[in-house]
C-alpha cells in the first residue's frame, strides 16, 4: 500500500486486508505513518502480487494495482462489525488480540480502476466496477509500437 501526507511525501508499507466488493478494508494503527497520511488527503494506491512461490517468471508475475479513495468506518457500526467479522474469520486468533486495541482504526478502500497485468504484453486497463478491461497497447520503451 502506498500513500501520501499533504505535502506529496510518498510512504509505502504492508496492511493486512480483507476483501468485500466493492471495498477492500486495512485496520491500521493510529500510531503508522500510512493510517495518518490516510486520515489526510482520503488516498491510497494498492499493489496485489502474485506469490513468488507461485508464479514461473518473476518479470512477468501478475500482479493489479489501483488508486483508492479512502474512508474511515466508525467503530461498532454495521460495517465495522462486518469486516472485523471478515479479518476474524481470515487471520483468526492474531486478529483477536488487535482488534480491541483502541488505537486502530479501520479504513474502506475504494477502488477507482486499475491495471492488471498478467505477463509480458498482457497489461489491461480495469474499469471502476471491475467489470471491464482494456487490452493497454501502445509505444514500447525501444520506440516500437504494440
Amino acid at each position: 500500500m502506498a500513500t501520501a501526507d499533504k505535502n506529496g511525501a510518498p510512504n509505502v508499507s504492508y496492511a493486512p486486508f480483507v476483501h468485500r466488493t466493492p471495498a477492500i478494508y486495512v485496520y491500521t494503527s493510529y500510531r503508522s505513518r500510512h493510517t495518518k497520511n490516510m486520515l489526510e488527503t482520503t488516498t491510497a494506491s494498492v499493489l496485489f502480487i502474485e506469490d513468488e512461490m507461485r508464479t514461473r517468471n518473476f518479470f512477468a508475475r501478475k500482479r493489479f494495482t489501483c488508486q483508492c479513495g479512502v474512508g474511515a468506518v466508525e467503530r461498532e457500526k454495521a460495517e465495522w462489525r462486518m469486516a472485523m467479522s471478515l479479518f476474524k474469520k481470515k487471520f483468526g486468533k492474531v486478529f483477536a488480540m488487535i482488534r480491541p486495541l483502541p488505537d486502530f482504526a479501520l479504513f474502506r478502500l475504494i477502488p477507482s480502476g486499475g491495471l492488471y497485468v498478467r505477463g509480458f504484453g498482457q497489461a489491461f486497463e480495469v474499469s471502476a466496477d471491475m467489470k471491464n478491461s482494456k487490452h493497454v497497447t501502445g509505444v514500447r520503451i525501444d520506440g516500437k509500437t504494440d
